[in-house]
């Protein structure tokens, strides 16, 4: 658990859980150039994630980013949450970045089957809604944690330009997903972005063009990670990273005429 501030907005990053992949899965169009990015890499040769939800307390509101992977893993967003001094029942809105499991998994309480964010309205990316919704299948995690969420009429979808809150505004950043969001959070003449999976790793701050295999349109997905990380630069604003190291928080800065990711220091 760490916190920061943005002008007058709280920014909470809380752990839930750790995973490892191997990279050159993750980025299968790297080849040979993984070898630069050794260092980078558990011993084990994976490339470490976090796995990270971030708490906003911001114009008299309590907003969670993003829900992990849930108890099933052995996730502890719970812990942290307490930790942070925030019980469930005090969350106003719950909002996804994207609907992948890993960010939808402790929406509902596994023993009543009630949303465990009680008092808490869930705000849903349409893009991801209407790409579920077509399919014939859809996946697991959605019609565990989501689908439930319309019928009880606890959700509400959203799109681009969206206010949370008056120091709070979701940017369409799609490439990972067809919705995926970002948050743009503004306050005090001070600016920072919670940013989802626009990019996973410092490798993706450095190899933009990358193309990644949990990307559901890897074209997209590097446009829009090249767009924004120009203009996070260019602001020097706050990074917040969903899968960075935990606290995942940190700013794009040149190294040697090289962007670089410097995260805050612990």
């Amino acid at each position: 658990m760490y916190r920061t501030r943005v002008g007058n907005v709280e920014i909470v990053s809380l752990f839930d859980v750790y995973f490892g992949f191997d990279p050159h899965r993750v980025w299968p169009t790297a080849g040979d150039r993984l070898e630069a990015y050794r260092d980078r890499l558990e011993p084990n040769g994976d490339i470490g994630m976090d796995c990270l939800c971030f708490l906003l307390r911001a114009d008299g509101r309590t907003i969670l980013v993003d829900t992990g992977l849930g108890p099933e893993s052995g996730g502890v967003l719970l812990d942290e949450l307490r930790e942070a001094g925030v019980r469930p029942d005090e969350v106003d809105e719950v909002i996804f970045t994207h609907l992948h499991g890993d960010h939808t998994g402790w929406n509902m309480d596994r023993a009543t089957g009630q949303p465990l964010f009680t008092r808490a309205r869930y705000l849903v990316p349409e893009g991801d809604w209407d790409d579920q919704t077509s399919r014939q299948l859809p996946s697991s995690s959605f019609s565990r944690d989501i689908a439930p969420l319309q019928w009880m009429k606890r959700m509400e979808l959203v799109g681009d330009g969206h206010p949370l809150s008056p120091s709070l505004t979701t940017v369409h950043t799609p490439g990972h997903t067809p919705g995926h969001l970002s948050i743009d959070v503004q306050s005090g003449g001070e600016r920072a972005f919670i940013l989802g999976d626009v990019f996973l790793t410092t490798i993706d701050v450095e190899e933009d063009d990358w193309s990644g295999m949990f990307d559901s349109d890897m074209a997209q997905a590097s446009a829009t990670r090249k767009t924004i990380l120009d203009r996070l630069e260019a602001d020097h604003a706050l990074v917040a990273g969903a899968h960075l190291r935990a606290p995942g928080i940190g700013r794009i800065v040149r190294v040697d005429g090289r962007r670089v990711w410097q995260g805050v220091t612990v």
